[in-house]
């Protein structure tokens, strides 16, 4: 248990300081909007459930379908790995037994192809 919770710990800590300067705002679904690398992203959660948008910096969809994304959800003291599954228009959808409350942290790790993985920190409010 204390393995998973310093895994989780060093997995926020190297979120990207680029994620972080860019602080978030509210995108066009409702959710958080993280700029990582060359994307934006926008993350609406929900409990058990994560839906992930992936924009370009002209703010188009990307196309995932050969992309991948995890998330690692930090909430109530404990952490969840979550897959994200593509979708079309620019989407990753996952689920999980988690709890999307205030304060919890959701890290995603994004691999578009032929990319280096990007990283972005989401604080819920």
């Amino acid at each position: 248990m204390l393995r998973k919770f310093v895994l989780a710990a060093a997995i926020v800590a190297a979120t990207t300081v680029g994620a972080l300067a860019a602080g978030d705002h509210k995108g066009k679904h409702g959710g958080k909007v993280v700029e990582s690398g060359h994307h934006h992203l926008e993350l609406i959660a929900a409990d058990g459930s994560l839906t992930l948008y992936v924009r370009d910096e002209a703010d188009k969809p990307e196309d995932v379908a050969k992309a991948k994304a995890s998330a690692t959800v930090l909430a109530d003291g404990k952490t969840e790995a979550v897959e994200l599954q593509p979708a079309a228009g620019g989407v990753f959808n996952g689920k999980g037994g988690f709890k999307a409350a205030k304060g919890a942290t959701v890290v995603i790790t994004l691999t578009m192809p032929d990319h280096k993985p990007e990283q972005a920190r989401f604080k819920l409010d």
